[in-house]
């Protein structure tokens, strides 16, 4: 089978070779626009432009370093096809570069959501260290996740220790939330949870059961964590209690009626979210239900441009060991640890929709 690889190849006539050729050129350019969008947005180039139109030399200006301001305008010269920046020019014919609504997103410390912090993540050095090593990764060349190799220690290891690379991770979380939440509260339906116990595992800081009790007050809600993570959440929303202990070890966790998880199962693979999934089991009740909100890769047939989403958020999990899972997949890890699926519903939100388990 070796020696017959290669041996039926797809040949393109000159005219699909014409037509092919941009696509793959961009496909094979496509960090250069992400490691200008990460230079940008180390530099802050886009709270400096703000609502207002500005020069490279005028945002060099404003800059407490003075950068290379021949590399600058290249970069966000780039940027300007990628849609982040505007350009024009002024009477001195010198360009002047304004925010799109998508270079809004990528200001900081502004009152509404950012996704700055998700580019700092996706692009930083440790991110992009583990990016070289996923060859080697899926030839089988070694035998722990990418970023494990790249860095020494698994993702979740290395936030703990540095916190330029956590922070950033856990503010992207909290913008997804924000973006999400709102169809989470709107599609469960936490009404019919009323004089129940419900378990946010992962819950972190509570801020999502900290809505569920504000518009549910019946609904008595826990957030669980780690106790590190416990330690530093503060106190706990009007309506939320926290518990501390380690989803893997049933004994430390909390009973419900309803266990609640968000963005959790996909930071691992098959074996350690079945085992996350078992222990959930042993601390629900015969009629208890588990409500999943995570992605769900579209079926064969269906992955294009406008689906992509889930499966670029796959290919990150690649990097750490973790992996976004298809309805099928769902519905095997789910029996593998003892739960039927009773509804996997499309919020129409590329990064959540709702899976809804019961024992059996």
């Amino acid at each position: 089978r070796r020696a017959a690889m290669g041996s039926n190849p797809m040949l393109l006539s000159p005219e699909e070779m014409a037509a092919a050729l941009p696509a793959a050129m961009e496909l094979a350019t496509a960090h250069a626009t992400s490691q200008c969008l990460y230079t940008v947005l180390k530099l802050g180039v886009p709270n400096l432009i703000g609502n207002t139109k500005l020069t490279v030399a005028e945002i060099a200006e404003a800059m407490p370093e003075a950068p290379r301001r021949d590399a600058l305008l290249r970069c966000m010269r780039v940027l300007v096809t990628a849609g982040v920046f505007s350009e024009g020019a002024r009477e001195s014919g010198d360009i002047e570069f304004g925010l799109t609504p998508t270079g809004a997103l990528l200001q900081m410390g502004v009152p509404q959501p950012s996704v700055a912090c998700g580019v700092h993540h996706f692009t930083e050095k440790p991110m992009w260290a583990a990016w070289n090593m996923l060859p080697d990764y899926v030839a089988g060349k070694i035998d722990c996740p990418p970023f494990d190799f790249a860095n020494g220690s698994p993702l979740v290891d290395f936030q703990q220790k540095f916190a330029e690379s956590r922070d950033p991770f856990h503010e992207f979380m909290d913008t997804l939330s924000t973006t999400e939440l709102p169809t989470v509260i709107e599609q469960v339906d936490w009404q019919s949870m009323s004089g129940r116990t419900v378990v946010d595992v992962g819950g972190g800081s509570g801020f999502v059961l900290g809505l569920v009790a504000e518009q549910f007050p019946e609904v008595k809600c826990i957030s669980f964590d780690l106790p590190e993570v416990i330690a530093s959440a503060g106190k706990p929303p009007t309506g939320v209690t926290f518990a501390s202990g380690d989803m893997f070890d049933a004994s430390t966790m909390p009973k419900g009626d309803v266990i609640f998880m968000k963005h959790v199962l996909h930071n691992w693979d098959d074996d350690r979210a079945a085992n996350i999934l078992a222990s959930c089991r042993a601390v629900l009740p015969e009629q208890g239900k588990l409500i999943i909100a995570e992605s769900v890769l579209p079926v064969v047939g269906e992955a294009s441009r406008e689906t992509k989403t889930p499966f670029l958020f796959d290919a990150l999990k690649l990097l750490s060991g973790g992996k976004e899972r298809s309805r099928l997949e769902w519905e095997a890890l789910a029996d593998a640890a003892g739960f039927s699926v009773d509804d996997i519903r499309d919020m129409g939100c590329a990064t959540c929709s709702i899976i809804a388990l019961s024992k059996r």
